[in-house]
């Protein structure tokens, strides 16, 4: 887990019965690297397949680094915002230009709780989207299920055939200055990437 995000004591909890069966089964939860997938059965949007993938937080940046490549090598949309906010979609920008401007702030991104980020590409006949959640887990929609997967490998993160996600758990988010004190604020890094990409909130 991210420096900013860890496990409730009893006492930070608000009163329920079954705090202690929750708190317990939440010790026991699969919460490990590693990736599941499931084919998108739908057909409604144009993906194969959707991936969730856990990795330590130590290495989030390079795994989402080394994701961007499945997407084509043309423009695409950022999006990211403040938790429990509607995040933003950016116009389409090249693609390199969206990771500069995303690695400015790789630091609070990869850590900051509050702060959600990814890519989007999505034309008539192809969904490609990369998302990092506020609890620093990944979500992915693709097309290339054999690339995906032996970039999985490649990185070392496993298959698995089920996993817990923090957030399926109560937790505690802190701020990241207490922990990184030249951290950005995550209002700041949104307004930073506002400015990048244009973004004019009064508008939305």
């Amino acid at each position: 887990m991210p420096v900013t995000i860890r496990v409730p004591l009893p006492e930070e909890m608000a009163h329920r019965v079954d705090i202690e069966e929750l708190l317990a089964r939440r010790k026991l939860a699969p919460i490990e690297e590693g990736f599941v997938y499931t084919a998108n059965e739908t057909q409604q949007l144009p993906f194969t397949f959707y991936a969730a993938i856990n990795v330590n937080n130590s290495r989030l940046w390079e795994v989402f680094t080394a994701l961007s490549q499945l997407f084509p090598d043309e423009e695409l949309s950022c999006v990211y915002g403040l938790y429990e906010e509607e995040p933003v979609t950016t116009d389409y920008f090249p693609k390199q230009q969206v990771m500069a401007q995303l690695q400015k702030y790789a630091t609070e991104l990869a850590k900051d709780a509050m702060l959600e980020f990814g890519l989007l590409l999505h034309t008539k006949a192809q969904l490609v989207e990369l998302f990092v959640t506020e609890s620093k887990y990944i979500k992915f929609w693709g097309s290339d299920k054999a690339a995906f997967v032996q970039l999985m490998l490649d990185l070392g993160i496993p298959q698995k055939t089920k996993l817990a996600f923090i957030d399926e758990y109560p937790k505690i988010t802190e701020p990241l200055r207490r922990f990184v004190p030249n951290a950005q604020l995550p209002q700041t890094v949104v307004y930073g990437l506002d400015r990048a990409f244009g973004v004019d909130r009064s508008a939305l």
